[in-house]
Order: structure tokens, then C-alpha cells, then sequence
């Protein structure tokens, strides 16, 4: 298990280096009592897999913000970084307005799945992101069903202020329409803030805002696959009370990065922001804009009780049977991502579960 990769330590102040380095000295005394511990667990988690999460947990207690964006560099050197180690192809696709398409593995545009990383905005995406899609596509390869998968490298915020990440994935759709990807055979995958991001692109359809272009597409894209998404930044529903320090992500670290982006949405534009507060009537006629969606949550985290009302306000203007919600039973925040974190040889149900989704999606 490896922590991000870090790039030059001149991102941060002296003191806040020094700070930061103070802080995660005892991480191996914390993990080596963990493992300890193990040993009189009931948990089904393996030993590997408790480590990692008890590391993530770890370092987001004892880290602030700018000093997390320094542990994980940037979206473009991470995935630079991952290609190499991983022997993986890489092949960028510019955008144009600081957006990048990130191709995973082999490009492909019969199929493809266009990633929306998550971080709150506010991060870029992790290596392990990267891991994770690759298995994706190498376990599609083995349904002889070849499938290209781009991460939109988006701007973070508080540089960017909504529309920038919303007017970028129209952007990445427009160049994926334009390159010959038809719309039955593209799928939008995105995590926490990407599922955010995700339901924007939906948002924007049913209702075009005036801040940027209308995004046509010529009939519903194939699928949605929200993993943890972010549908609310208020942190305060019972999960979160429930589940607080036994997450990954942490209520105070939701409820901040929440304030900070929520400060660049307009008041207006408030459904955009979270969506699991939109008025009742807001994603009818979202079965024109998406055929299939998948949505995911952990048991365990904080954002589980607004995910789950999100998905059910879904199911009642989506086509008969078209919104999955799937709960993970022990699940933590973007739970299949962090069997990639601790580098885990089987990843969990719900990874086999998102790979049958996507299949069954393409078939």
C-alpha cells in the first residue's frame, strides 16, 4: 500500500510542510496497533484493506486542505505517474478552456466511459482512481466488449467557480458526440463531486442555465453510474451523526469543502448545487437525458441517508426500473475505490457489481 504520490514540497509554506510531516510520524505506530488489533476483529475486511482505511482516516484527521492537494499533486502528474508504473498506454485529448481527456488503457470510441472524478471540487484525482478504471476496462475486455475510458481533468475549485467544471464536461461530451461516440454507447461514471458534476449534466438539460451553452445531445445518453455522490454539502442528516470517524470522509472536511464551493454557485442555480435538495419537480423528463443509473453508498458513510433519498426522488420521474441504488453493506465513502488504495488482490460485491452494470449497459 502506497500513500499519493507528492510533488515538489514547495507547494507549501515551511511550517505547513513541517506540519504536515509532525502529523503523519506516528502513522505507522497507528497502523501497526491496527494490525494488532486485527487479530480480535470480527470485521470480514482483510488486514490489508483495514490498514488502508484506517491510513485514509488517518490523514485526513491530521491534514488540512492544502496540504492534502500537496500529497496529491495534480490530476495530470498522478496520472502520468500511474500510466508509467502500470505499463499503461496514455493518450491526452486537450479541450480546449483547461479541460483534458485523460485516456486510461487503450482508446477506444465504440464504447467509452467518460470518469468524473470526485475530491469535493476541490482536489485532483487519485492514483488510485486511475487502478481502478483500468480493472474496469480489463475486466470488460474479458466479456469481449472493449471499452476506451477518459478522466475529464477538470479545474478545481476555488480557482473555478461553477459553470468552469459543468461547461468542461460539455466540452469532453461535445468532442466524445463529435468523434463518432454515439450516445447509446457512452456512459458517464463519476464519484462523490463527479456524481455531483454528473447530475449538473442532467440538471443543465432539463433546465438550461444562461451561464454557458445548451448541451445537445441527439437522444439519451446510456448510463449514469453515481458512486457515493455528493447530492448535498450540508452534512447534517443522521448518517452523518451516525457515521462520523467511522467514514473516510469526514463530517467537518464535508461540511468546509461544502461552505467553500458553495459560495461560487448562485443562489439561482441552487438545485445544480445539490441536487438531492432540488424542488420535486426538477429531474422530471430525465429519462430523455440518461437511460440507465446506477447509484451507490456504503452503510457505513456519512453521505449514505441523503444518497438514498436522492435515489428514490430518481425513481419516481426515471423509466420503470431504470435507477439502481445499491447500499453496501460496512461500506465506507466511495468504498470499490479503497480495495485500489490498500492494493487489495479481490475487490469487493459492489466492483463486480458496477463492472455487470456497465456490461449489461453496452450489451
Amino acid at each position: 500500500m502506497a500513500l499519493p504520490s507528492k510533488p515538489k514540497y514547495g507547494e507549501l509554506s515551511w511550517t505547513s510542510f513541517s506540519g504536515l510531516v509532525a502529523a503523519l510520524l506516528p502513522l505507522p505506530i497507528v497502523l501497526l496497533w491496527k494490525a494488532l488489533t486485527h487479530l480480535f476483529s470480527r470485521t470480514p475486511k482483510s488486514l490489508r484493506r483495514r490498514l488502508g482505511d484506517h491510513a485514509l482516516l488517518y490523514i485526513a484527521s491530521n491534514s488540512n486542505l492544502q496540504q492534502m492537494k500537496y500529497l496529491l499533486g495534480t490530476t495530470s502528474g498522478t496520472y502520468e505517474r500511474w500510466s508509467k508504473a502500470a505499463r499503461a498506454s496514455m493518450e491526452v485529448d486537450e479541450l480546449g478552456g483547461d479541460a483534458k481527456l485523460l485516456w486510461i488503457g487503450p482508446k477506444s470510441l465504440d464504447r467509452v466511459i467518460l470518469v468524473l472524478h470526485g475530491g469535493g471540487y476541490l482536489l485532483p484525482a487519485p492514483d488510485y482512481i486511475f487502478a481502478f478504471y483500468r480493472y474496469i476496462q480489463v475486466e470488460l475486455e474479458k466479456r469481449d466488449m472493449p471499452v476506451g475510458i477518459a478522466l475529464l481533468q477538470y479545474s478545481l475549485a476555488p480557482f473555478a467557480t461553477f459553470p468552469t467544471p459543468l461547461n468542461q464536461l460539455r466540452l469532453a461530451t461535445e468532442f466524445l458526440l463529435a468523434s463518432g461516440v454515439s450516445c447509446d454507447r457512452l456512459q458517464l461514471s463519476g464519484d462523490s463531486a463527479g456524481g455531483n458534476l454528473a447530475f449538473q449534466f442532467v440538471s443543465h438539460i432539463l433546465h438550461p442555465s444562461s451561464t454557458l451553452p445548451e448541451i445537445k445531445i441527439p437522444a439519451p445518453i446510456r448510463g449514469i453510474c453515481a458512486i457515493s455522490p455528493w447530492v448535498s454539502m450540508s452534512a447534517d442528516s443522521p448518517s452523518w451523526m451516525e457515521n462520523d470517524g467511522k467514514d473516510t470522509l469526514l463530517r467537518k472536511s464535508s461540511a468546509e469543502w461544502g461552505r467553500i464551493v458553495r459560495n461560487g454557485f448562485p443562489e439561482e442555480h441552487d438545485s445544480f448545487a445539490e441536487p438531492g435538495k432540488a424542488p420535486s419537480f426538477w429531474f422530471q423528463g430525465i429519462g430523455e437525458v440518461v437511460g440507465n443509473i446506477l447509484i451507490t453508498a456504503g452503510e457505513d458513510e456519512g453521505l449514505r441517508d441523503d444518497i438514498v433519498g436522492f435515489a428514490e426522488e430518481l425513481k419516481r420521474h426515471a423509466h420503470s426500473g431504470a435507477v439502481e441504488l445499491v447500499v453496501q453493506e460496512g461500506g465506507l465513502h466511495e468504498d470499490p475505490f479503497l480495495d485500489f488504495f490498500a492494493g487489495e488482490k479481490r475487490v469487493g460485491s459492489l466492483t463486480t457489481r458496477i463492472v455487470d452494470w456497465f456490461a449489461v449497459g453496452f450489451t
